[in-house]
């Protein structure tokens, strides 16, 4: 089984939750992270951890969460928010960032009331060795999630090679 954590706020994880547990199904386990239950994922080895928002609470516990990273072989991160960013000093993990920052592996081109094309920047070794080439999506908006939200969950079902909906 491979665990997938997501680093949320504990009341934005309904909403996510949700959309996970639609669209990735089988062998891949979603946990939500959040300041209450972070203590008790020392113990876990994710394969993959998405930062889904810079909770301060969160990143003062910096020591459990550099312990949980470092162990895992993805994170996906917003490049947007500076402290996700000095979180990754020093780690040997596969990197893909999000956001609205040019340098962003995945970055939104437009943005419209109904939906956000996204753009792959650069090529992506995802999971299963496969290679996502440079390439536009259009991703109709969710109700009740952020575009940043979007950007990151987006990021973690094309590295899965997930085919999503809402």
């Amino acid at each position: 089984m491979n665990f997938i954590g997501v680093i949320i706020e504990a009341k934005r994880g309904k909403y996510i939750n949700k959309i996970f547990s639609n669209n990735l199904k089988g062998k891949d386990k979603v946990i939500l992270i959040h300041k209450d239950n972070i203590n008790n994922m020392r113990n876990i080895k994710f394969e993959t951890i998405l930062i889904l928002n810079n909770n301060d609470e969160i990143f003062q516990k910096n020591e459990i969460l550099k312990f949980i990273v470092s162990n895992t072989k993805y994170i996906i991160i917003n490049s947007d928010m500076k402290n996700n960013l000095n979180l990754l000093n020093n780690l040997n993990v596969n990197v893909i960032t999000y956001g609205f920052n040019s340098k962003a592996s995945i970055t939104a081109s437009s943005v419209t009331d109904e939906e956000i094309i996204l753009c792959i920047q650069r090529k992506l070794k995802i999971i299963n060795g496969k290679i996502i080439e440079n390439q536009e999506i259009k991703v109709n908006l969710w109700k009740n999630i952020t575009t940043n939200e979007i950007m990151g969950i987006v990021s973690l079902f094309l590295i899965y090679d997930k085919k999503f909906k809402i």
